[in-house]
C-alpha cells in the first residue's frame, strides 16, 4: 500500500465534564469549552471513517484541569458508556490506527488562565522533547512524526516559543514520510485575522527552520482558522515572483506601500530585524539570511549594519557562493504541505472542522491531497468553499 491517510484535528478545548459542554448557564472559565453536539459528531465521524493516523495539535482542554485530560485520553484509547451513547475510539486496542498528540497553551494552564506547567497534562500523556521523532509503519511506508512543544512557562496567555536548541535540522530520509507537529502558527495567510498576542515570539527562526528542514508537511492549529495547501517554499518565504519587482530599479522607484502590499501576500508571518537606521530587509533577503545562518555562523545580523544596503552587500557574499546559491535555489523550488487546522469542537469557534490528508507515494516523494470537513449542524461534511482559505 502506497497511501497514508491522516486526520488532523486541533483545539478541542474539552470542558471539565466531557458530556457537559458550553451553555448560557455553564460558562465558568474552568469548565466552559467544547460544544457537546459537535463533539458527538466528531466521535461518530472518526469511528466511521477510514484513516491510519490521527494527529492532534494541542489545546486538548479549555483550562488544563485533570478531569479534561483524563476524559480525552479515555476517549482516545478506550470506550465510554454514557447513557445511550458509547463514546471512544478504542485506539489502545487497534492494530491499524494510532494517534499522536502535542500540548497547546491551554493545556499548560493547570486550572488557571495563564501558561504555567504541563504537570496535569503529563498525568495522562507522555512528556515530549522538542525535536523527538516517533516512527511507525503504515503498510510498506515508514512515517516519522517530529514533535515540537511550542508552549512555554512564561505566565502569558498564548505566546509561543520553541527553544533554539530544538531547532536542529533533523534527519528526513528520502522515501519516508516526515511530518512535523507544533501548536502555534508560523504562517499568516493573508485573509486571516491576526492577533500579535498569540504568535510565536521567535517566529522568524521557527519559520526558517520548518521551511528548510526537509519535512513533507507541517501541521499546527492555535488560530481556530483554517488553511491547507502545498505551496512552494518560494511562496512561503514571501519571494516576489515578478522579476521586475526584484530588480534594484523597481525597488528604487516603487513606493514603499506598494512593496509592503506585495510582501503582505506571503504566507510566512515573522518579524524582521532592522538595520541601525531602521530600514527593514526584504522578506526574500531575510529568509536567505535566516537559512544561511543555520549553515554558517559567520553571517552578520542586519542590526550590525548602519544601512540596509550594507547588509545586502554582506549577504551577497554568501548567496553568490556557488554551493550556497544552488542550495537556496533547490530549497525554494520544493513544496511543503501546510495544514493549519480549525478548532474541531470549541463552542465559540466561527466554524468547527478538521482536515483529512492523503499522502500517495510517487518515487521517493509523497504527494498530498486533502479534504476540509465542517460541522454542518448535524454531522461533519466536506466543505467545498472556505471563507478562511487563502
Amino acid at each position: 500500500m502506497d497511501e497514508i491517510k491522516i486526520i488532523h484535528i486541533s483545539d478541542l478545548h474539552i470542558s471539565e465534564h466531557l458530556t457537559r459542554g458550553a451553555s448560557d448557564q455553564f460558562k465558568l472559565p474552568a469548565r466552559y469549552g467544547h460544544n457537546i453536539q459537535v463533539f458527538l459528531a466528531l466521535d461518530k465521524f472518526l469511528k466511521e471513517s477510514q484513516w491510519d493516523i490521527l494527529l492532534i495539535t494541542g489545546d486538548l482542554t479549555r483550562i488544563g484541569n485533570s478531569e479534561s485530560f483524563e476524559s480525552i485520553r479515555n476517549w482516545l484509547e478506550n470506550q465510554i458508556n454514557i447513557g445511550a451513547y458509547t463514546l471512544g475510539l478504542n485506539l489502545s486496542k487497534s492494530e491499524t490506527q494510532c494517534y499522536y498528540v502535542i500540548p497547546g497553551n491551554h493545556d499548560r494552564f493547570n486550572g488557571e488562565l495563564t501558561q504555567n506547567s504541563l504537570d496535569k497534562y503529563h498525568h495522562e500523556f507522555l512528556p515530549i522533547t522538542s525535536g523527538e521523532v516517533k516512527s511507525l509503519h503504515v503498510g510498506k511506508n515508514k512515517v516519522n512524526i517530529h514533535l515540537y512543544d511550542s508552549t512555554q512557562d512564561n505566565k502569558s496567555f498564548a505566546y509561543g516559543y520553541i527553544d533554539e536548541k530544538s531547532l536542529i535540522p533533523p534527519t528526513c530520509p528520502e522515501g519516508e514520510l516526515n511530518l512535523a507537529l507544533l501548536h502555534h502558527h508560523f504562517i499568516q495567510p493573508p485573509k486571516h485575522e491576526r492577533s500579535a498576542s498569540t504568535e510565536l515570539m521567535n517566529s522568524a527562526d521557527v519559520a526558517a527552520f520548518f521551511l528548510n528542514s526537509g519535512f513533507d508537511g507541517v501541521l499546527f492549529g492555535h488560530t481556530h482558522q483554517s488553511y491547507i495547501g502545498n505551496p512552494s517554499i518560494e511562496s512561503l518565504a514571501g519571494i516576489l515572483k515578478d522579476k521586475r519587482i526584484k530588480s534594484r530599479f523597481w525597488k528604487r522607484i516603487l513606493p514603499k506601500y506598494i512593496l509592503r502590499q506585495l510582501e503582505g501576500n506571503c504566507l510566512v508571518s515573522y518579524k524582521r530585524e532592522s538595520a541601525q537606521n531602521g530600514q527593514l530587509p526584504t522578506l526574500e533577503s531575510y529568509f536567505d539570511y535566516l537559512t544561511i545562518k543555520k549553515y554558517n555562523d559567520n553571517i552578520k545580523r542586519p542590526s550590525q549594519f548602519e544601512k540596509i544596503n550594507l547588509f545586502y552587500e554582506h549577504l551577497g557574499e554568501f548567496t553568490n557562493e556557488p554551493n550556497m546559491k544552488g542550495k537556496l535555489s533547490k530549497l525554494k523550488m520544493n513544496s511543503l504541505l501546510i495544514s493549519l487546522a480549525p478548532s474541531a469542537c470549541q463552542d465559540e469557534a466561527k466554524w468547527k472542522g478538521l482536515h483529512e490528508i492523503t499522502f500517495k507515494k510517487d518515487g521517493d516523494k509523497y504527494l498530498p491531497t486533502w479534504n476540509r470537513y465542517q460541522f454542518d449542524g448535524a454531522k461533519f461534511a466536506i466543505k467545498e468553499n472556505d471563507e478562511h482559505a487563502s
